[in-house]
């Protein structure tokens, strides 16, 4: 019996279930949501294809950051609609401009995402901001297969697992350039259609466009949003304000477990260039700007500099060079996984006891995180009292 990637390591790419000959291995979801390969043996000739594939398996070569930029768009409506500085769209633009095939994270109708090679240039758009769930790379492979065998030049932007398995199947070659985008974590979709369904029945809409960070209310924010056939916006919550589904996941609570022990959130990389909102700007080298707006580019390879140096040279983009200790010290994920926390073990337990309801588990999480935050603050009364009185 063939041993894949245990689960608390397993990232769901599939990579495993695409290399298979026999078709032996499906990925399947199990009860709380959660997408994994199900190896099924009965015409399995054990050629441990698929454990050749597996980047946790057997794991890939990393690349040391060359050099780091700050920069941005110089596209003003592109940066302003993107979740960063609009770097990804500028790389998109310039892939296709030089015939690359271009391959991203698209939203489908029932708002699941999945990685896709764009059909046109109007595809690009599905590729825009950011999609905090889990997305389906399974049918970007056989795509990126029939493209590379015909010589055709592919560029990839992915989640580091997805980049990774990109590698793992089609190892380093000369036609693909491959973007990791740095992630926290992923969301099953199911909790994401759960969360959906619920505002729909509460506001009496159906919706046919979301967004976890929408443009309209300022891509910093991190405002989910709803909108109607109409286009008119029904629902608008961050965090702060109570939205369960982007508390579970700026809180790192509902993420899958391979999250919490990610192979990929280091500060050596698995791509040709790496994408990042800029944190820690300015803490290693004077700067005259503010990080808001602003991507991290971190060149991890000669094909990777060619490509973003053009850009620059063509006034696209903006860039300038930083420190590369500054944005893998001022972003986390750069150095370590996210971390499991009280909210986190307790939805360990809640979404099992409520078989794999996100709705009712996270709720309950994110009652009690308020109360201790409320009893937090009052017994924090006294020391702001005195800090206040020492301050005269």
């Amino acid at each position: 019996m063939i041993e894949l990637a245990d689960k608390n390591y397993c990232t769901g790419c599939g990579a495993c279930a695409y290399a298979c000959p026999k078709d032996c291995i499906k990925m399947e979801e199990n009860n709380i949501g959660l997408i994994y390969p199900v190896v099924y043996s009965d015409n399995c000739i054990d050629c441990k294809k698929c454990l050749k594939s597996c980047p946790i398996i057997n794991p890939l070569s990393d690349h040391t950051p060359m050099k780091a930029f700050a920069a941005w768009s110089l596209d003003e409506e592109e940066r302003r609609t993107s979740a960063s500085g609009g770097i990804a769209a500028a790389l998109y633009k310039k892939a296709l401009s030089e015939g690359y095939k271009v391959a991203g994270a698209a939203q489908q109708a029932d708002f699941s995402v999945k990685m896709k090679v764009a059909e046109n240039d109007e595809d690009l758009i599905l590729f825009k901001n950011s999609k905090y769930v889990f997305s389906d790379a399974t049918g970007l492979f056989p795509q990126l297969s029939s493209l590379l065998s015909h010589g055709e030049k592919c560029i990839v932007i992915g989640l580091p697992c997805q980049i990774a398995a990109v590698r793992k199947l089609f190892r380093d070659n000369e036609n693909l350039l491959l973007i990791d985008v740095v992630c926290h974590g992923t969301t099953p979709f199911r909790y994401l259609d759960e969360h959906i369904k619920m505002l729909e029945k509460v506001e009496g809409k159906k919706a046919f466009q979301m967004s976890f960070r929408d443009p309209d209310t300022y891509t910093y924010t991190f405002t989910f949003t709803l909108y109607d056939k109409t286009g008119d916006r029904f629902y608008a919550k961050r965090t702060k304000q109570g939205d369960t589904y982007q508390f579970g996941y700026h809180r790192m609570v509902s993420y899958r477990e391979n999250c919490y022990h990610c192979h990929f959130a280091k500060s050596s990389r698995i791509s040709d260039i790496t994408l990042s909102d800029y944190k820690g700007l300015g803490k290693l080298a004077p700067c005259s700007y503010k990080e808001l707006k602003v991507s991290s580019v971190l060149i991890n390879t000669s094909k990777g500099l060619e490509f973003i140096q053009d850009l620059i040279d063509k006034k696209s983009i903006f860039a300038e060079e930083r420190p590369v200790q500054e944005p893998i010290q001022g972003d986390k994920q750069l150095r370590e996984p996210s971390s499991k926390s009280r909210n986190r073990l307790e939805f360990e337990k809640l979404i099992i006891e409520n078989n794999g309801e996100f709705e009712k588990s996270i709720y309950e999480v994110l009652q009690h995180h308020n109360k201790r935050m409320m009893v937090s603050q009052f017994i924090n009364i006294p020391k702001r009292i005195i800090k206040k009185l020492l301050q005269k």
